[in-house]
C-alpha cells in the first residue's frame, strides 16, 4: 500500500507542475500583448473648446428645424407627436420664433418616407407648429378647410398650458381673449381704389363668440391676430392682458416661417439686426462617426462651447446690456445643412462654407450621444442647457 501512496503522490506533484508550466506561458503572452498595446494606442485628442459672449441681459431666441425631424415618422400621429415636442419645448423656454428650413429634396426622398397627405412636409410641419399656439375655437378660422383633416391627431392632444390663453384665469375672470380680426362687408364693386385702403382694416375681431366682437373706436389690419378686452371692446398688448406669461416681446407663443434655403433664415429674420449669435446642435445624424476626418475637420471649424459669458454688473448700470439679444439655435445633420448652403452659394459672394455663420456648437450633456439623436429630443436638451446658464 506504501508505495502506491507513493507513486500517488508523485504522480500529483508532476501533473501539477506541468499545469503549472503550461499556464505560465500564456501570462508571458499576455504581458506581451499588453505592452504592444500600451505602445500603439494614441492619447485622445482634446476637443476645441471656445467661449462666446452674449452682450445683453435679454435673450430672445429662435429655432431653426429642417423638415427632416419627421424623416422617421411613417404615419400622420408620429409626425404629429414629434412637432408637438418641439412646440412644446419651444413654449416653455419662450421661444419667440421657430424656422422651418425646406431642404428642397422633393425628388430625393425614398417614397417609403414620403408623407401622403394633403400637404408638403414643410408646410404639414409648420401648419402643426402654428395649430400648437392656435386657440381651439380660431382653428377653422385660421386653417382652410381642406388641411383640417391633418390636425385631427393634434386635437387629442393634451393643449400646451404655459400659453397664457390656453388656461382660465381666476385674476380676471376670463376678460382677455385671442381673436381674429375679420372682414365684415365686401366692398361695392367698381369701388375707387382710395377705399381700398379703408377695406383692408376693420373693427370686427372673431373671438370664438356667436358673434363677432365689435370694436369701440378702433380699427384694425384684417385677418390678423390680436388680444382683446371683452369689456371695454378694444385691442390690448398681450403684456398688458398676460402680465410675465408672455414669450419673447410680450408675444404669444411663437412665430412660424419657412425658409426655402439656407439663405432665407437669415436675411428673412424678423429682427432688426439680424441674429446676434448662431449655434449649431448636431442631431438628427444617426450614422455618424466622431472619428471620421469629415468629423474631425468640421469640429476645428465650428468649436464646441465651452463657456457662455452674461453682461457684467457693469455693462449693465452703463446701458450697453439693454438691446435685446437674439440668439439662433439650428439643430439638424450637418449634410443637410451643406446641401442647403450650396443652393444658395451665389448670395454669398466670398464665403468659405456654412461654418462661417455659425458661432459654435453646443454639445449635449450626460448620456446624449452626440448626433444620435431625434431632432425633437435635442431641442429640449438644448434649451434647457441654454436658459441654465
Amino acid at each position: 500500500m506504501a508505495p502506491k501512496r507513493e507513486g500517488g503522490v508523485v504522480g500529483k506533484g508532476h501533473n501539477e507542475t506541468a499545469k503549472k508550466s503550461k499556464l505560465s506561458k500564456p501570462a508571458k503572452y499576455t504581458e506581451n500583448n499588453k505592452k504592444a498595446a500600451n505602445f500603439t494606442t494614441k492619447a485622445p485628442k482634446k476637443k476645441l473648446k471656445k467661449t462666446i459672449k452674449i452682450c445683453s441681459k435679454t435673450i430672445n431666441y429662435s429655432l431653426c428645424i429642417p423638415v427632416s425631424v419627421i424623416d422617421n415618422c411613417k404615419n400622420l400621429e408620429q409626425a404629429t407627436h414629434v412637432v408637438y415636442q418641439i412646440a412644446k419645448s419651444a413654449v416653455l423656454f419662450n421661444v419667440g420664433e421657430i424656422v422651418v428650413l425646406d431642404l428642397g429634396r422633393a425628388e430625393d426622398v425614398p417614397k417609403e418616407s414620403r408623407h401622403r397627405f394633403q400637404m408638403s412636409p414643410v408646410l404639414l410641419v409648420a401648419s402643426l407648429l402654428q395649430y400648437f399656439v392656435t386657440p381651439p375655437y380660431l382653428v377653422k378660422s385660421v386653417f382652410k378647410k381642406e388641411y383640417q383633416e391633418c390636425f385631427k391627431v393634434a386635437a387629442k392632444l393634451p393643449r400646451i398650458t404655459a400659453l397664457p390663453f390656453m388656461r382660465h384665469l381666476h385674476e380676471d375672470n376670463g376678460r382677455y381673449r385671442e381673436g381674429l380680426a375679420v372682414r365684415m362687408q365686401r366692398p361695392a364693386q367698381g369701388a375707387r381704389p382710395a377705399k381700398k385702403k379703408a377695406y383692408d382694416q376693420t373693427k370686427y375681431v372673431n373671438v370664438g363668440k356667436d358673434s363677432a366682437l365689435e370694436l369701440r373706436g378702433q380699427l384694425v389690419p384684417a385677418n390678423v391676430r390680436v388680444t382683446v378686452d371683452l369689456i371695454d371692446c378694444k385691442v390690448v398688448s398681450p403684456a398688458e392682458a398676460y402680465g410675465d406669461f408672455v414669450g419673447a416681446q410680450a408675444s404669444y407663443g411663437f412665430h412660424v416661417r419657412v425658409a426655402k434655403t439656407f439663405a432665407d433664415i437669415f436675411t428673412q429674420s424678423p429682427a432688426p439686426n439680424g441674429y446676434t449669435q448662431t449655434v449649431w446642435v448636431n442631431s438628427g445624424d444617426f450614422y455618424f462617426d466622431p472619428t471620421t476626418k469629415k468629423s474631425l475637420k468640421l469640429e476645428t471649424k465650428i468649436p464646441r462651447i465651452g463657456k457662455i459669458l452674461k453682461p457684467t454688473p457693469e455693462e449693465v448700470a452703463s446701458g450697453e446690456a439693454e438691446n435685446p439679444a437674439h440668439l439662433l439655435v439650428v439643430l439638424g445633420k450637418w449634410d443637410h445643412l451643406k446641401k442647403s448652403f450650396a443652393r444658395s452659394r451665389e448670395m454669398f459672394a466670398g464665403c468659405e462654407g456654412a461654418h462661417q455663420f455659425f458661432d459654435g456648437q453646443l454639445e449635449l450633456p450626460g448620456s446624449a450621444p452626440e448626433a444620435n439623436i431625434g431632432i425633437h429630443d435635442s431641442c429640449m436638451i438644448a434649451m434647457t442647457m441654454l436658459a441654465s446658464l
